[in-house]
């Protein structure tokens, strides 16, 4: 079970690597890196350094690959004792602190068939299992009598086919190598290739016999740069929780300010209503005389003989209704008031036999501006 998630986990990591967005990654880590100071620079670059480890002609060469190029530190002659190798080994590495550093053993060039091989696209996702598949095809080998790794060369997205180069070693040349280097207590966590005089970057060992090496200082390393990348988190958290509740605050201030100016708003088109409306009181006072002084005129001009059973004053109009012994000269009574004008019977008027008066109905125009 493990072993399944291993190799689905370095599949993903491959395909990560060699995609477009692992290039983009590289290259934007690349260019971050080009940013920092040169001592920060030199540490970063010497952490993803590792021993690497070569046997030619009954010696073991120990050396340091960083930044490209391989600095020699150490050559042993396999004749001596595996034990006190160890123990010389373990000391050059502690005194140059590389002893949590990761270790490969490094194949000749010379000793690894090289091919390049065609597949279909869709199986990247488990190249290392169909190219095990397909090994007796495409070399002379079973998957199971070597070691074996690949790198990407192309992608062709339309033809659906991927390009990719197999590098392979006999198990029994890597074998006998590994158990020369378990002797000496520096079992290696890969076996990489050299070409050119540098490592090209792979690993022919399967992901179960890999040696894992623990880096407590790459591991404190990162813990500390996740409590960092945390506590920044929490501070842009905090940020923008102080920033929301600032926001809360303002929008509450500007809903109170604006219920106030509702308010305030409000009282103003009441007051502009109750002005408009006592404008327009004013100005049907002006335009009417009241109807007290109306009243008041009307009594002053009406002679002792005529009784009013209706008195009516409105927009300008003024009725009059009653009896009277003489009718007729109320028309020269009423026109010869400032405050009256236009004055008419509305019909004719009629002879009362219970009072023996005339009953008239009469209607007359009111004067704007007459003080009476």
């Amino acid at each position: 079970m493990a072993s399944a998630l291993q190799t689905r986990l370095e599949n993903w990591r491959l395909r990560l690597q060699t995609s477009r967005f692992g290039q983009f990654l590289n290259w934007w880590g690349a260019e971050l890196r080009g940013l920092l100071p040169q001592a920060l620079q030199a540490r970063l670059s010497h952490a993803q350094g590792k021993v690497v480890l070569r046997l030619d002609d009954g010696t073991l060469d120990v050396a340091w690959f960083e930044a490209g190029s391989i600095t020699p530190l150490e050559n042993y002659s396999l004749e001596q004792d595996a034990g006190l190798q160890q123990q010389q080994i373990a000391d050059l590495l502690q005194a140059r602190e590389l002893d949590e550093a990761h270790r490969d053993l490094l194949l000749d060039g010379g000793d690894v068939l090289t091919k390049t091989v065609t597949m279909p696209l869709a199986t990247e996702a488990n190249l290392r299992q169909a190219l095990a598949f397909e090994m007796d095809r495409n070399t002379p080998f079973k998957a199971g009598d070597v070691y074996f790794d690949y790198r990407i060369l192309e992608r062709d997205r339309e033809k659906a086919q991927l390009r990719a180069e197999l590098l392979l070693a006999p198990r029994g040349i890597v074998d006998a190598s590994l158990r020369v280097l378990a002797a000496r207590g520096v079992p290696p966590s890969g076996v990489d290739v050299e070409q050119d005089g540098r490592p090209v970057g792979v690993n022919l060992l399967p992901l179960e016999q890999r040696h894992r090496v623990v880096n407590r200082k790459a591991r404190m390393n990162l813990l500390l740069a996740l409590g960092a990348v945390a506590l920044l988190v929490a501070v842009m958290l905090q940020s923008l929780w102080l920033r929301q509740h600032q926001v809360e605050q303002v929008t509450e201030a500007i809903d109170e300010v604006r219920v106030e100016a509702r308010r305030v708003q409000n009282i103003r088109a009441q007051i502009e209503d109750a002005a408009e409306a006592a404008g327009f009181m004013a100005s049907r006072r002006a335009e009417n005389p009241p109807s007290v002084a109306v009243l008041a005129e009307v009594t002053r001009i009406v002679p002792d003989d005529t009784f009013l059973d209706r008195f009516r004053a409105w927009e300008g109009n003024l009725q009059l209704q009653g009896k009277s012994d003489n009718a007729q000269q109320l028309i020269e009574v009423v026109n010869g008031s400032a405050m009256f004008g236009e004055s008419a019977f509305r019909g004719s008027t009629r002879y009362d036999n219970r009072s023996g008066k005339e009953i008239f109905d009469l209607r007359a125009t009111l004067e704007l501006g007459a003080d009476g």
